[in-house]
Order: structure tokens, then C-alpha cells, then sequence
């Protein structure tokens, strides 16, 4: 009898956890604080209404490797670049390969090895065509 209630409760925790599992996959996606999992950590977030060129705010890696993710919403044949700027002496250190087509949102990235933790950067978009809604991404390998 013993061994049936055992089955029993492993089972009934089982299926709990699977049914919180399925029910919150980004609370457990979120790491706790000083976990030291690896991968990328956000820096920075955000649309912009539209417009040709932004440039965003500032923001600070903590590594060296910095990665971007930009784009803009239509479908006309307008372009988008972008440009990761070293805000003090605003100096280049990465770029997109020319330009891409604005296609209602799909993602471009730039990823570059050549940033320097502690110094601020910020990402810079152009587009040639009519203005569109921008967005952009920052993240620091961990």
C-alpha cells in the first residue's frame, strides 16, 4: 500500500510541476541573480515612432562582445543600416553589411568584438525610403 501512495504522490508532483513548467516558461526562463548562467544579458530595449534616422540612447556593456538587433515595420522598399557608435570620440565599431530591406519587422543583427566594457555606446539607424517604426536591441555576452 506503501509503494502505491508513493507512486502516487511522485506522480501527482510530477504532474504539477510539468503543468507550472508549461504554465510560466518565462519566470523560469529569468535566471536568478548571480546564477552565472552564460549567454546574452539585455542592456537595452526599444521602439521608436516613425521616423529616417534615431539614434538611441546611451548604454554600458559589462563584456567586450556587444550584439544588436534592429528593424523596421513595412513593406515599400525602403532600407535600413545601422551603426554601433563609441559615444565618446563617436566612433564606428560595428555595422550592418549595407543595407536591408524594411520587412514588416523582421530582424537584422550586428554582432562585434570590438567594444570595451565600462565605455558608453549607442546604436544609430538610418533609413532610406519613407519613415517607418524602428526598433533596437542591445546585449552583452555573459
Amino acid at each position: 500500500m506503501n509503494a502505491r501512495r508513493s507512486i502516487a504522490a511522485a506522480a501527482a508532483t510530477a504532474a504539477l510541476g510539468a503543468g507550472l513548467a508549461l504554465a510560466a516558461p518565462a519566470a523560469q526562463a529569468a535566471p536568478a541573480a548571480g546564477a552565472g548562467t552564460q549567454g546574452w544579458h539585455m542592456l537595452f530595449n526599444q521602439p521608436h515612432g516613425p521616423t529616417n534616422k534615431w539614434s538611441t540612447p546611451d548604454f554600458v556593456p559589462d563584456r567586450g562582445n556587444l550584439h544588436i538587433v534592429y528593424g523596421c515595420y513595412g513593406h515599400d522598399g525602403a532600407k535600413i543600416k545601422a551603426e554601433i557608435v563609441r559615444t565618446k570620440d563617436r566612433k564606428v565599431v560595428g555595422r550592418s553589411n549595407g543595407s536591408d530591406w524594411c520587412a514588416d519587422g523582421a530582424e537584422k543583427q550586428v554582432v562585434t568584438g570590438d567594444v570595451r566594457a565600462g565605455d558608453a555606446y549607442y546604436i544609430r539607424l538610418r533609413i532610406s525610403g519613407p519613415k517607418h517604426s524602428l526598433y533596437a536591441r542591445a546585449f552583452d555576452a555573459h
